[in-house]
């Protein structure tokens, strides 16, 4: 496992100034970037995961984006049960304030595969925290990992709990409803009119929706057309 000072090292050794400036562009403003490509943290991250995983997050250091990066890759990737993880996960989800960091977080974080209803009493805890990032994890596992048929209804009600407004947990809603709609286009369509979610995220979901390769019956995308355009005009506000 490498020291604070050693992993900060082996990031400032691999960051490259074109990918800061790119990645800068991505980001909210400010956020404090070294430019390393995920690859790389997400080798150093498997470093960390094989050591002494709660010395580490114990102790480090969130002086860059990278550095938290490698914290939310060396949680997915450490193996232990869920129930270990979770007060670290807890811990971790404060420091998140950008959509890359939630989203590789989530990508890494596969508990959801192995332990189904654990994974769901974490995420009822944080669906609907008033932190955007918070909520937008719990977001991200549904819609990773709970859209299917036999647990569309349940995904439907927790989506319908987020209570925080910000783009980064409202687009994360709308997302997932457009994921959603490849399992029961039927029951989606009849879910977009008539639930209470805000109309501008009514109004993404539908448009995600239309960008799916698999909506291609035309009579289907003159109805979520129709439907995104009520929404824009306030229609179904």
């Amino acid at each position: 496992m490498l020291t604070n000072e050693a992993l900060r090292a082996a990031l400032e050794a691999a960051a490259e100034p074109e990918y800061r400036a790119f990645s800068a562009r991505l980001l909210p403003p400010g956020t404090p970037l070294l430019g390393v490509r995920l690859p790389v943290i997400r080798r150093l991250a498997r470093t960390q995961a094989a050591g002494d995983w709660r010395a580490y997050l114990d102790a480090a250091r969130d002086d860059s984006f990278e550095e938290r990066m490698a914290q939310g890759m060396t949680l997915g990737m450490v193996c232990a049960s869920l129930a270990e993880k979770t007060p670290y996960i807890l811990r971790f989800l404060p420091k998140i304030d950008n959509w890359s960091l939630c989203d590789s977080f989530c990508a890494s974080l596969k508990a959801a595969k192995s332990e189904p209803e654990v994974m769901l009493t974490l995420i009822d805890r944080c669906i609907a925290s008033p932190e955007p990032y918070t909520a937008r994890f719990a977001v991200v596992q549904l819609l990773m990992y709970y859209t299917d048929a036999a647990r569309l209804e349940a995904t439907l009600a927790r989506l319908e709990r987020v209570q925080a407004r910000e783009d980064a947990a409202q687009v994360a809603v709308a997302w997932a409803l457009s994921i959603a709609y490849k399992t029961d286009p039927a029951r989606m369509l009849a879910f977009i009119r008539e639930s209470g979610l805000p109309a501008r995220t009514m109004r993404i979901a539908c448009q995600k929706t239309l960008e799916l390769t698999c909506v291609k019956d035309g009579a289907e995308r003159e109805r979520l057309r129709a439907l995104r355009d009520s929404f824009r005009s306030g229609a179904c506000d």
